[in-house]
Protein backbone atom coordinates (compact mmCIF):
# COMPACT_ATOMS: atom_id res chain seq x y z
CA UNK A 1 0.00 0.00 0.00
CA UNK A 2 3.08 2.21 1.20
CA UNK A 3 4.58 2.24 -2.70
CA UNK A 4 1.08 3.23 -4.14
CA UNK A 5 0.94 6.12 -2.36
CA UNK A 6 4.62 7.56 -3.31
CA UNK A 7 4.41 6.48 -6.91
CA UNK A 8 0.33 8.08 -7.02
CA UNK A 9 2.37 11.08 -5.33
CA UNK A 10 4.68 10.91 -8.00
CA UNK A 11 2.11 10.48 -10.87
CA UNK A 12 0.37 13.70 -9.36
CA UNK A 13 3.81 15.83 -8.58
CA UNK A 14 4.81 14.64 -13.08
CA UNK A 15 0.90 15.83 -13.86
CA UNK A 16 1.22 19.10 -11.84
CA UNK A 17 4.93 19.85 -13.60
CA UNK A 18 3.28 19.83 -16.67
CA UNK A 19 0.35 21.38 -16.48
CA UNK A 20 3.34 24.21 -15.12
CA UNK A 21 4.99 24.52 -18.47
CA UNK A 22 4.68 27.47 -21.27
CA UNK A 23 4.73 27.05 -24.43
CA UNK A 24 5.39 30.45 -25.34
CA UNK A 25 9.57 31.78 -25.87
CA UNK A 26 10.97 33.21 -22.69
CA UNK A 27 11.88 36.98 -22.91
CA UNK A 28 15.17 37.83 -23.06
CA UNK A 29 17.02 40.56 -22.12
CA UNK A 30 16.77 42.17 -25.46
CA UNK A 31 13.70 44.20 -23.55
CA UNK A 32 16.59 46.90 -22.97
CA UNK A 33 17.33 47.76 -26.45
CA UNK A 34 13.44 49.91 -26.43
CA UNK A 35 14.73 52.74 -28.59
CA UNK A 36 13.83 55.82 -26.58
CA UNK A 37 14.88 59.43 -25.66
CA UNK A 38 18.00 58.00 -23.54
CA UNK A 39 20.00 57.27 -26.13
CA UNK A 40 22.24 59.51 -27.98
CA UNK A 41 23.26 58.86 -31.26
CA UNK A 42 25.94 59.38 -33.91
CA UNK A 43 26.25 59.71 -37.67
CA UNK A 44 28.51 57.44 -39.92
CA UNK A 45 29.25 57.85 -43.61
CA UNK A 46 30.79 54.15 -43.44
CA UNK A 47 28.31 50.87 -44.09
CA UNK A 48 26.61 49.69 -40.91
CA UNK A 49 28.87 46.14 -41.20
CA UNK A 50 32.01 48.53 -40.23
CA UNK A 51 30.39 50.41 -37.70
CA UNK A 52 29.12 47.34 -36.42
CA UNK A 53 32.39 46.29 -36.26
CA UNK A 54 34.35 49.34 -34.78
CA UNK A 55 32.15 49.08 -32.08
CA UNK A 56 32.55 45.44 -31.03
CA UNK A 57 36.68 46.09 -31.16
CA UNK A 58 36.40 50.04 -29.10
CA UNK A 59 34.39 47.92 -25.99
CA UNK A 60 36.42 44.35 -26.20
CA UNK A 61 39.90 47.46 -26.35
CA UNK A 62 38.06 48.79 -22.92
CA UNK A 63 37.62 45.93 -21.27
CA UNK A 64 34.04 45.73 -21.45
CA UNK A 65 32.25 41.55 -21.71
CA UNK A 66 29.93 41.79 -24.51
CA UNK A 67 26.78 39.88 -23.18
CA UNK A 68 25.20 40.33 -26.70
CA UNK A 69 26.80 40.49 -30.36
CA UNK A 70 24.12 40.00 -32.55
CA UNK A 71 25.11 41.59 -36.33
CA UNK A 72 21.74 40.71 -37.92
CA UNK A 73 19.71 42.92 -35.61
CA UNK A 74 22.66 45.45 -34.87
CA UNK A 75 22.59 45.06 -31.33
CA UNK A 76 25.39 44.85 -28.85
CA UNK A 77 25.37 45.31 -24.95
CA UNK A 78 28.27 44.40 -22.34
CA UNK A 79 29.44 45.60 -19.14
CA UNK A 80 32.32 46.17 -16.70
CA UNK A 81 33.12 44.98 -13.05
CA UNK A 82 34.02 46.95 -10.34
CA UNK A 83 35.50 50.30 -11.34
CA UNK A 84 37.30 51.71 -8.42
CA UNK A 85 40.82 51.54 -7.95
CA UNK A 86 43.05 48.70 -6.25
CA UNK A 87 41.51 49.21 -2.47
CA UNK A 88 38.67 50.48 -3.24
CA UNK A 89 34.79 49.89 -1.97
CA UNK A 90 33.28 51.18 -4.81
CA UNK A 91 31.18 48.50 -6.44
CA UNK A 92 30.05 50.51 -9.14
CA UNK A 93 29.16 48.28 -12.54
CA UNK A 94 29.50 50.11 -16.00
CA UNK A 95 26.61 48.57 -18.37
CA UNK A 96 26.09 50.04 -22.43
CA UNK A 97 23.26 49.15 -24.87
CA UNK A 98 23.82 49.92 -28.24
CA UNK A 99 22.06 49.78 -31.48
CA UNK A 100 23.77 49.71 -34.62
CA UNK A 101 21.13 51.02 -37.30
CA UNK A 102 21.62 52.10 -41.44
CA UNK A 103 20.89 55.74 -42.17
CA UNK A 104 21.17 58.11 -45.70
CA UNK A 105 23.25 57.65 -48.49
CA UNK A 106 24.68 53.47 -47.71
CA UNK A 107 25.33 55.07 -43.82
CA UNK A 108 24.93 54.18 -40.37
CA UNK A 109 24.28 55.55 -37.26
CA UNK A 110 24.89 54.29 -33.57
CA UNK A 111 23.07 54.91 -31.04
CA UNK A 112 24.20 54.33 -27.49
CA UNK A 113 23.19 54.42 -23.81
CA UNK A 114 24.98 53.80 -21.09
CA UNK A 115 24.07 52.99 -17.25
CA UNK A 116 25.62 52.52 -13.94
CA UNK A 117 24.39 49.99 -11.66
CA UNK A 118 25.18 50.16 -7.63
CA UNK A 119 24.65 48.63 -4.69
CA UNK A 120 22.43 50.63 -2.47
CA UNK A 121 21.63 49.97 1.29
CA UNK A 122 22.89 48.12 4.13
CA UNK A 123 24.62 44.96 2.88
CA UNK A 124 22.39 41.60 4.08
CA UNK A 125 19.67 43.95 5.33
CA UNK A 126 17.96 45.94 2.63
CA UNK A 127 20.68 45.99 -0.17
CA UNK A 128 19.11 46.65 -3.77
CA UNK A 129 20.45 47.59 -6.89
CA UNK A 130 19.94 51.10 -8.76
CA UNK A 131 20.79 51.57 -12.60
CA UNK A 132 21.50 54.93 -13.42
CA UNK A 133 21.55 56.24 -17.30
CA UNK A 134 24.60 58.18 -17.40
CA UNK A 135 23.98 61.36 -20.06
CA UNK A 136 26.87 63.07 -19.83
CA UNK A 137 27.54 64.53 -23.77
CA UNK A 138 31.59 63.73 -22.92
CA UNK A 139 31.53 60.14 -22.53
CA UNK A 140 29.19 59.56 -25.75
CA UNK A 141 31.24 61.60 -27.67
CA UNK A 142 34.40 60.12 -26.32
CA UNK A 143 33.12 56.55 -27.42
CA UNK A 144 31.61 58.29 -31.04
CA UNK A 145 35.19 59.58 -31.86
CA UNK A 146 36.69 56.13 -30.73
CA UNK A 147 34.50 54.26 -32.92
CA UNK A 148 35.30 56.73 -35.77
CA UNK A 149 38.75 56.74 -36.02
CA UNK A 150 38.76 52.56 -35.08
CA UNK A 151 40.46 51.06 -38.27
CA UNK A 152 39.98 47.38 -39.12
CA UNK A 153 43.52 45.46 -40.69
CA UNK A 154 41.75 44.44 -44.19
CA UNK A 155 42.43 40.68 -44.78
CA UNK A 156 46.27 40.41 -46.96
CA UNK A 157 47.06 43.62 -45.20
CA UNK A 158 51.06 44.11 -43.74
CA UNK A 159 50.38 44.41 -40.38
CA UNK A 160 52.26 43.27 -36.62
CA UNK A 161 52.33 39.47 -36.53
CA UNK A 162 48.81 38.82 -34.43
CA UNK A 163 49.46 36.56 -31.31
CA UNK A 164 48.26 32.84 -31.68
CA UNK A 165 44.41 32.15 -31.23
CA UNK A 166 42.61 29.31 -30.77
CA UNK A 167 40.20 27.85 -32.47
CA UNK A 168 37.31 29.22 -29.85
CA UNK A 169 38.72 32.81 -30.42
CA UNK A 170 38.33 32.39 -34.42
CA UNK A 171 34.83 31.35 -33.86
CA UNK A 172 33.95 33.98 -31.44
CA UNK A 173 35.11 36.25 -34.30
CA UNK A 174 33.73 35.09 -37.31
CA UNK A 175 30.81 36.68 -37.26
CA UNK A 176 32.45 40.08 -36.28
CA UNK A 177 34.80 40.35 -39.39
CA UNK A 178 32.97 42.09 -42.66
CA UNK A 179 33.21 40.05 -45.44
CA UNK A 180 34.16 42.93 -47.48
CA UNK A 181 35.86 45.28 -45.32
CA UNK A 182 35.24 48.86 -46.68
CA UNK A 183 38.05 51.64 -46.08
CA UNK A 184 37.68 54.73 -43.68
CA UNK A 185 36.59 57.54 -44.91
CA UNK A 186 38.29 60.93 -43.73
Amino acid sequence: MRRSHIVLSAAMLALAATGCARNEPIQTGRTAFTFDSTYQRASYAQPIETTFDRTVKVFRESGYILDIVDRATGQLSGRRGKTADKGGRNEVNLQFFALVMPAANNGSQLALKFTQVARVGIPVISEAKAEVILSQPELYSYVFRRVDAAVETAPGAASAPAPASTPAANAADADLMPSDPATPQS
